[in-house]
């Protein structure tokens, strides 16, 4: 339920999603669970030459777990800033608390190294992050964030970001990178966590187009590949030919490979 004005809005919502729900055509990311939150924008309108308009927010969401006497779970509380500019860029700040409740033993860096944090155990956190994203509209673009604060029992600092570059009409580049730093009191791990993903797209031409990505994750210690030729043969009609290759990156001992046919009319 939402109340819009030019420069307030409102809103509330209330979810419950049984534990035995199923959807056959869909992703559902959580069962046995009742959420529910609200928020509340404000937004302005100055009259300069450089700020189309800027938002202050305030969110709060709340978890319950029905099948453990509804017992409160997560919530998550966050007020923000975020500004437009003439240019089409964007500008963004947020503070956000968590509170996360472990049913069962957790190792967020996957390490497998030390001790898994404590289950049955709530955590309280908080962060702040900052993001920038370049005017879309232009032929090189570029997005920024970054995050600092607690994390579990820890600390978390992540930086990461995107370029990308058009080259009308026949290809687009982009290279996304991004990093993760988690400091936790032993016995839990610590973990430097790296990704890094490059991507063409090419057009040959109005129904013939190629696509690869290559994705770097020393958390998973996999160097993947995906590549992806299309032929659009006929009106909603597609025909694909897909080539995966995955290795182990310390060693570059493949994994798994495999080449796809595919044909959808």
């Amino acid at each position: 339920l939402s109340y819009n004005l030019r420069r307030f809005q409102v809103s509330t919502e209330l979810a419950y999603v049984d534990q035995q729900y199923r959807s056959d055509l869909g992703f559902i990311p959580r069962t046995d669970v009742l959420r529910s939150g609200g928020s509340a924008t404000l937004r302005f309108y100055p009259e300069n030459n450089q700020l189309s308009t800027h938002n202050f927010s305030a969110e709060a969401l709340h978890y319950w777990r029905p099948s453990l006497n509804y017992k409160l779970t997560d919530h998550e509380y966050q007020i923000s800033w975020d500004a437009d500019f003439i240019n089409q860029s964007s500008l963004g700040f947020e503070f956000t608390n968590q509170y996360i409740f472990l049913l069962f033993p957790f190792d967020p860096t996957r390490s497998r190294q030390g001790d898994p944090l404590p289950g049955d155990k709530g955590y309280y956190f908080s962060d702040a992050s900052f993001q920038y994203q370049s005017d879309r509209s232009k032929l090189f673009t570029f997005a920024l964030q970054t995050t600092v604060g607690q994390f579990f029992n820890g600390a978390r600092f992540s930086i990461g970001g995107d370029a990308n570059l058009r080259w009308q009409p026949w290809a687009s580049f982009n290279l996304s990178v991004n990093y993760d730093q988690i400091r936790l009191p032993k016995p839990q791990p610590d973990a430097d966590l790296w990704l890094v993903t490059p991507r063409v797209d090419v057009t040959f031409s109005r129904s013939v187009f190629w696509s690869a990505l290559f994705q770097y994750s020393n958390q998973q210690d996999r160097l993947g590949l995906n590549s992806r030729l299309q032929w659009r043969f006929a009106p909603l009609s597609d025909l694909y030919l897909v080539y995966n290759d995955n290795y182990v990156s310390s060693s570059l001992q493949p994994t798994y490979r495999s080449i796809n046919l595919k044909v959808s009319y």
